[in-house]
């Protein structure tokens, strides 16, 4: 059944913020961003601890190699946004999508994400493990390498994605459907228990048989 993710709620009117760091620094602990445009900002390193965005739009941001830990978005888009090698450990995301971003070796260790949608993103080397997932749905996103160990998810759909080397250690994966999806050389457990009851095509359980050890003649 198709997941129904509810999009972000963006104001017709946003603040352009040219600096996010500048104005986290300007604010008060306890403060919030809400309805602002970030806008071509290019950040390395900076620490963003707790970030609350609200409302908001990133676009054409780069951010690398940052410290995102328990932040905070709600109603938030990402277009064109680079987070390579940056850090969202249990960050809060309600609400978001991510669009032709870059999240590149990113870190969603025990994130929650609810209503999210990524799209035409790459998340090669991306760590999403012990992450929660509601409502949550992948389009045409390259998961080469990531790992998504030990992630409870309700309602996660993906279509068009490459899992090529993908961790799924101790995901129970019962009902999702890869059959539009690329698999190759997952990396699970000897039993195979995370991809029991999966729906996958003909061809893709040539790869499960591989996994178990099988030669199909």
């Amino acid at each position: 059944m198709k997941t129904k993710v509810i999009s972000p709620r963006i104001p017709s009117q946003l603040m352009t913020v040219e600096d996010l760091q500048a104005m986290k620094c300007s604010l008060e602990d306890d403060a919030r961003i809400i309805g602002a445009m970030i806008h071509e900002d290019n950040e390395t390193g900076q620490d963003y601890y707790k970030l609350d965005a609200e409302a908001s739009l990133f676009e054409r941001c780069r951010f690398i190699d940052c410290e995102f830990e328990k932040a905070s978005f709600i109603d938030v888009i990402f277009d064109n946004c680079d987070f390579s090698n940056s850090h969202f450990v249990k960050a809060y995301f309600n609400r978001c999508e991510f669009k032709n971003c870059k999240c590149l070796g990113t870190v969603f260790n025990e994130a929650v994400m609810k209503h999210v949608k990524i799209m035409d993103s790459t998340l090669k080397y991306a760590s999403l493990n012990n992450a929660k997932f509601e409502y949550v749905e992948m389009n045409h996103c390259d998961m080469t390498e990531s790992s998504i160990s030990e992630t409870i998810h309700k309602n996660w759909n993906a279509s068009g994605c490459l899992f090529i080397g993908t961790n799924f250690f101790h995901t129970k994966l019962k009902n999702f459907d890869f059959t539009s999806c690329e698999l190759e050389n997952l990396i699970i457990s000897d039993t195979l228990e995370e991809i029991r009851g999966a729906k996958i095509t003909a061809i893709q359980s040539l790869e499960m048989a591989r996994l178990l050890g099988m030669k199909v003649v």
